[in-house]
């Protein structure tokens, strides 16, 4: 039982200003930490009644402007985060601060002939993968990345999906990402410095 998160909770009906007061008394960092658990909880509660036990791979092939205009959904079905903090921070660590966000991450990658960021491989891999959050499993970036690859070879239903509800600028850098990352594996590890 956290105390701190209970209060914070049996005031959340009040205005921000009164919750702002009530919760004076703890320190800041404190008040960040309930109030970002209670978001969690709150955007996955959203999250599980905009799903609603329906599959989500039919509902994108159906009518994929349902998924499109959700965007807990939308980024669910192409395996991302919904909280945009984490996802951010999992760019920063793969990237090594060269990208600090995952739309600055896709911009790069769809406009790389006219960039100079230096992207390691795993940044390209990671666009491929549709910014797949890897943070949260067990899974490697490379087996997402082989499997991602083998549904777009034969083609799988939640592969037709994916393709559905990615917007033009995710499209492009896949696309990008899947040119470059065949020729960045040839070189050579003095090629690479």
């Amino acid at each position: 039982m956290d105390p701190n998160l209970e209060l914070y909770r049996s005031i959340l009906h009040l205005p921000p200003w009164e919750r702002r007061e009530r919760m004076r008394h703890l320190p800041e960092s404190e008040r960040d930490r309930v109030r970002t658990i209670a978001r969690r909880e709150d955007d996955a509660q959203r999250l599980e009644q905009s799903i609603a036990g329906r599959d989500f791979v039919q509902v994108a092939l159906i009518d994929p402007s349902e998924i499109i205009q959700d965007t807990q959904l939308k980024y669910t079905l192409l395996g991302r985060t919904i909280h945009s903090r984490d996802e951010d921070m999992m760019v920063k660590r793969i990237t090594n601060n060269v990208a600090d966000s995952s739309p600055n991450l896709v911009r790069y990658i769809k406009n790389f002939d006219r960039s100079t960021q230096p992207f390691c491989l795993d940044a390209w891999k990671l666009v491929y993968c549709d910014v797949y959050y890897i943070d949260g499993g067990s899974d490697t970036l490379q087996e997402i990345y082989e499997a991602r690859l083998r549904e777009e070879e034969l083609q799988t239903p939640a592969e037709r999906a994916r393709e559905l509800v990615r917007d033009d600028s995710l499209k492009i850098a896949r696309r990008n990402a899947k040119w470059m990352i065949p020729a960045i594996e040839r070189l050579s590890a003095d090629e690479l410095i």
